[in-house]
């Protein structure tokens, strides 16, 4: 009788030992699958960008810009172009376009949108998914009054 409760505990360890041993296998399984989802990135910086301000014919002053983007790494190797000027060239254009942005109040930008727009913009132009994000480092409004001009000849 001791024989076959012993027998009846052991079993019942092994099964219980054999639950939790699964369980942890596709713990481990599912973890590693969410691992090797993530994408690869990489940081990129663009060059300092100048954008005109121009009202009326004259210009006003002149918006300076320093950008940092996030690309896909994957996504980058079957682009067919890399996305480094495209980022510069489309960041200009949204500002030189856009008039309603307040120089004399910085502050208020909206930041998001103009970040929404340029991931958007340079994804459709290079016809994939490799621009992840985009950063502001610097947005500064330097008054043409301000400006350093070139030294007369």
């Amino acid at each position: 009788m001791i024989k076959a409760a012993l027998v009846g505990v052991v079993t019942i360890a092994a099964v219980i030992a054999g639950e939790m041993g699964a369980d942890k296998v596709l713990a481990m399984r599912q973890s590693h699958a969410n691992v090797a989802a993530t994408r690869a990135t990489e940081a990129r910086k663009t060059h300092e960008i100048n954008v005109p301000r121009i009202k009326d014919g004259v210009i006003k002053g002149y918006a300076v810009m320093l950008l940092s983007y996030t690309v896909d790494v994957k996504a980058l190797k079957t682009a067919a172009m890399a996305p480094d000027s495209i980022v510069v060239d489309e960041a200009f254009r949204y500002v030189y376009g856009d008039d309603t942005i307040d120089f004399d109040h910085l502050d208020r930008f909206d930041f998001a949108k103009m970040s929404k727009a340029l991931v958007a913009a340079v994804n459709a132009r290079v016809k994939s998914d490799v621009v992840v994000d985009v950063g502001v480092q610097e947005f500064t409004y330097e008054p043409a009054s301000e400006a350093r001009g070139r030294p007369p000849p």
